[in-house]
C-alpha cells in the first residue's frame, strides 16, 4: 500500500506541470497572460461564451454567422489594437447557459480561424477540417475579446518544462535588450562641425531616468498635409527608458515604446527606436544638445516617411 501511495505521488509531482488549474473569463478590457501560465482556447472542450448584445440582433452579420450552421462567432484577439491578431471560433450548436443573462451560450468549438479564413472553405469542407484545432496565448501577452463577443471562457494550465525553459530563455534576452536600452540612455552633445568617423560625443545628459522638456514649436509635415509651422503651442516631452511621450496643445499628442536606443554616427544625435505596444517599429526620435543655440535638438520621424516633426526651442523642464 505504501509503494502504491509512493507511485501515485510520483505520477502526480510528474504531470503537475501542464495540469489545468483554472478558467479564466476573458472580456473587452484587455488581460495580460501571468507569468508561467498558457491560456488556451481549444476544440472538443465545451466553453462559455457571451455575445454581444447585438449578435442577437435580427438583420447582423454578427447574428446571421452566430445562427448559420456551421456556427462562426468573431472575435478573440491577441496583440493590441491596430496590430491585435483575431481569432473566430466554429462551432455546430449552442445552448444556453441557465441561471445567466440572456446573452450567454456554451458551445464546443470545432475549429478555431484567423484573418486568413473565407467562408466559402465551409463549402468545401468540413467544418473540422478548416482552421486549427487550438490557440495557445502565453505568458506576457495581452488577451481581449470584441466585435461578436463580450466575453469567452479560456483554460489556463501551468507552462510545460519546455514551454517554462522557452519564456526563462525569452526574459533573458528581454532583460539583456532592456539592459543594454538603459545604459545608452544619455543626451549627447551635437558637436555641429566635422569630427572623424568614430569620435566618441561628449554627454550632456546622464544618469537619469526621465527627461522632460518643452518646445514652444515645431515645422511638422504629417500625413498627407504639407509642411508647416506650428508657433502657438508648447509641446512637453516625457524621455525614457520605456516610453516617449509627447502633449501639446494643438492635439499633437504621441505615445511609443522604446524599443531600442543607440547614437547615430550620422546626425551625430542619439537615436531612440520607437514603436507601437506591440513592438512593431513605427518611428525614431533623434536627440542631441546644441551648444550654439543652448538647448536640445530634437527630431521626430516616421518609418513610411509620411510624417516629420522638428521641434523648436526645445528646453529642460526636469530631470529625474
Amino acid at each position: 500500500m505504501k509503494q502504491l501511495l509512493s507511485f501515485f505521488l510520483l505520477i502526480c509531482s510528474l504531470t503537475a506541470v501542464g495540469q489545468v488549474t483554472k478558467k479564466v473569463i476573458i472580456t473587452t478590457s484587455p488581460r495580460t497572460v501571468p507569468a508561467g501560465k498558457v491560456w488556451k482556447l481549444q476544440c472538443n472542450r465545451p466553453t462559455k461564451v457571451q455575445l454581444h448584445e447585438g449578435t442577437l440582433r435580427s438583420g447582423t452579420m454578427c447574428n446571421g454567422l452566430f445562427l448559420s450552421r456551421p456556427g462562426l462567432v468573431f472575435n478573440v484577439n491577441k496583440g493590441y489594437v491596430p496590430n491585435a491578431v483575431s481569432y473566430g471560433v466554429v462551432f455546430k450548436s449552442f445552448e444556453k447557459v441557465p441561471y445567466t443573462n440572456e446573452y450567454t451560450y456554451s458551445i464546443t468549438p470545432v475549429a478555431i480561424v484567423d484573418k486568413s479564413f473565407s467562408l466559402d472553405e465551409l463549402h468545401e469542407k468540413k467544418a473540422e477540417d478548416v482552421g486549427v484545432k487550438e490557440v495557445v496565448f502565453r505568458a506576457g501577452e495581452v488577451v481581449f475579446v470584441a466585435t461578436c463577443m463580450a466575453s469567452i471562457e479560456l483554460t489556463e494550465y501551468n507552462m510545460s518544462a519546455t514551454e517554462l525553459a522557452a519564456a526563462q530563455k525569452k526574459a533573458a534576452v528581454a532583460a539583456a535588450a532592456k539592459k543594454a536600452v538603459v545604459s545608452n540612455l544619455t543626451i549627447p552633445v551635437n558637436p555641429e562641425k566635422y569630427v572623424a568617423p568614430g569620435t566618441k560625443p561628449a554627454i550632456h545628459d546622464k544618469d537619469f531616468k526621465t527627461l522632460n522638456l518643452k518646445s514652444t514649436g515645431v515645422l511638422h509635415q504629417r500625413p498627407g498635409k504639407a509642411m508647416a509651422l506650428d508657433d502657438t503651442a508648447v509641446f512637453n516631452f516625457s524621455l525614457s527608458a520605456d516610453a516617449v511621450d509627447i502633449e501639446s496643445q494643438s492635439g499633437i499628442n504621441k505615445s511609443y515604446k522604446v524599443l531600442g536606443i543607440k547614437y547615430n554616427e550620422e546626425m551625430k544625435m542619439q537615436e531612440f527606436k520607437l514603436g507601437d505596444e506591440a513592438g512593431s517599429a513605427t518611428h525614431k526620435l533623434l536627440v542631441a544638445w546644441s551648444n550654439s543655440s543652448n538647448g536640445y535638438m530634437l527630431l521626430l520621424n516616421s518609418l513610411d516617411k509620411s510624417e516629420e516633426y522638428q521641434f523648436q526651442e526645445t528646453e529642460l523642464v526636469s530631470k529625474l
